[in-house]
């Protein structure tokens, strides 16, 4: 039997496979970090030594990514490197184990070329990929074309002198299409800043707290010094997570982080994730598109984007007024093909499943939190007004100051939170608008407004008319009249 790999089958790896152009930084990165960490076992470097630097020019249409990992002895660089879908490594220990993501910036440049040497060796190895060439195969009407032959037309493989004392691995892509902006130097940071495993900037003062209590349980998350040099600037990568923030897409306020909460999610005696998350003040939406939503990681690298866990909410719109991370740390829970979700299986429902449970219980409190609030701002802003006009239409101040919450509850026709707050104002209200001058008068709760209207023009006509005994007038007349009333309404 003979089984033939179609030629079609690289596109699928290479521009079917990711969401965006700009996922190739992080297929790549995820291969530098794996080859620091056997860097750093092997003793080859330090923490602080090892590094990540991209280079990228869009004058030159250049991107550069490299590394100063373990590298690829010359013994084994090509046939590591043109083993395609095939890959030593273990996704129980390593971000990259598929042998797929080297294969990224094919679809987006005209030559990819990898360089690669071990510590030891006074060579290094060159392969280099003619992405033009494979495209126009690809495209040709030779249908007995395979995969296989297909790639030796396209890759060169080349030896170089080299210094021993060095090992490394680097990327380059030469003629890149800027496509998704990925020849934008600071398009790119920010990118990374949310998807690479970097560590927080010293300006996030919740950074440290959040690393020693994730050191606490046991599961440290690592971090690498990745940098970023554009055109007209260099610079390094952290997460963009900020002390004080804007949310609320209305009012745009200034919100903040008051503490940090972690949560633990097991199954089985198995410690599936740990989430931290912020306590804020729950103001409404985040504006912030680089910190907002609870974010799925494993190994530190962001698997999807920001909107990738909306599905454990029932709003899904609350997953936009949080700050967090989970970091997924059992070994059975995989990172799909894509990395934009986690391979399906028991464990992974499972997860998904306490997930909702938690989500549901933050949805609660951020009700209450934010009810409790605008019920105060409400009625304080209420009693200003009734106290200079009384007769202020009451609907036209709440629509004014309709907090966010409001919408996130009518998109799911659950408007009992609402209902309370209304009744509250509207005691708040008939309370403003129900004061006279009488203050025996505005004690009775057994009259209405009206009556008590009617009752302070009669008052102020016996002031008027009888200087002597009109306070004794007046209690008389409403000791009746309250009598009566009550009567009537039994």
């Amino acid at each position: 039997m003979e089984i033939t790999i179609g030629k079609f089958t690289l596109e699928t790896l290479t521009l079917g496979m990711y969401d965006r152009p700009i996922d190739l930084y992080r297929e790549y990165i995820q291969n530098s970090v794996d080859a620091i960490d056997n860097a750093l076992k092997s003793g080859l470097i330090t923490k602080e030594k090892a590094k990540v630097e991209i280079v990228i020019s869009a004058e030159r249409r250049e991107i550069i990514i490299a590394d100063n990992g373990i590298g690829i002895s010359s013994a084994n660089a090509e046939r590591f490197l043109l083993d395609i879908g095939n890959s030593t490594k273990r996704h129980t220990c390593e971000r990259g184990f598929r042998g797929i993501g080297r294969l990224a910036g094919l679809a987006y440049c005209k030559f990819l070329i990898f360089e690669t040497s071990a510590a030891g060796e006074d060579k290094k190895t060159v392969i280099k990929f003619d992405a033009d060439k494979l495209r126009s195969k690809m495209l040709c009407d030779e249908a007995e074309l395979d995969l296989q032959s297909i790639m030796t037309n396209v890759v060169t493989v080349e030896s170089e002198p080299e210094r021993k004392a060095v090992h490394y691995f680097t990327v380059k892509l030469h003629g890149v299409e800027d496509i998704d902006d990925i020849l934008d130097g600071e398009s790119v940071k920010k990118y990374l800043s949310q998807a690479a495993p970097v560590d927080f900037s010293t300006g996030f003062k919740w950074g440290s707290l959040i690393r020693a209590r994730m050191d606490h349980l046991g599961f440290g998350v690592s971090s690498y010094n990745i940098s970023v040099k554009g055109d007209d600037f260099t610079s390094s990568v952290y997460k963009g997570y900020s002390d004080i923030f804007i949310a609320d897409r209305l009012r745009k306020l200034e919100d903040s982080i008051s503490e940090i909460r972690l949560e633990k999610f097991e199954y089985n005696g198995d410690t599936l994730a740990v989430l931290w998350y912020a306590q804020t003040n729950c103001y409404g939406t985040i504006q912030d598109e680089t910190i907002k939503g609870i974010r799925m990681r494993k190994g530190n690298i962001q698997l999807g984007n920001r909107a990738s866990l909306n599905h454990i909410f029932k709003d899904d719109r609350f997953n936009g007024w949080l700050i967090g991370e989970l970091h997924i740390v059992s070994n059975s829970l995989i990172p799909n093909a894509r990395r934009d979700d986690l391979e399906k299986n028991t464990i992974y429902v499972e997860l998904i499943s306490q997930l909702k449970t938690w989500a549901e219980g933050i949805a609660t409190e951020i009700r209450k939190i934010s009810n409790a609030r605008n019920n105060d701002k409400k009625a304080q802003q209420i009693i200003e007004i009734a106290k200079t006009d009384p007769q202020t239409i009451v609907e036209d101040v709440s629509v004014s100051i309709q907090p966010e919450i409001a919408l996130a509850q009518q998109s799911e026709n659950n408007d009992v939170n609402h209902s309370e707050l209304i009744s509250a104002l509207d005691i708040i209200i008939g309370t403003q608008i129900s004061n006279t001058k009488y203050k025996a008068l505005n004690l009775q709760s057994n009259i209405t407004v009206d009556q008590k209207k009617i009752l302070e023009r009669v008052f102020d006509i016996i002031c008027s008319e009888y200087c002597h005994g009109a306070d004794d007038f007046i209690t008389t007349i409403l000791r009746k009249f309250v009598a009566k009333t009550v009567v009537a309404n039994v």
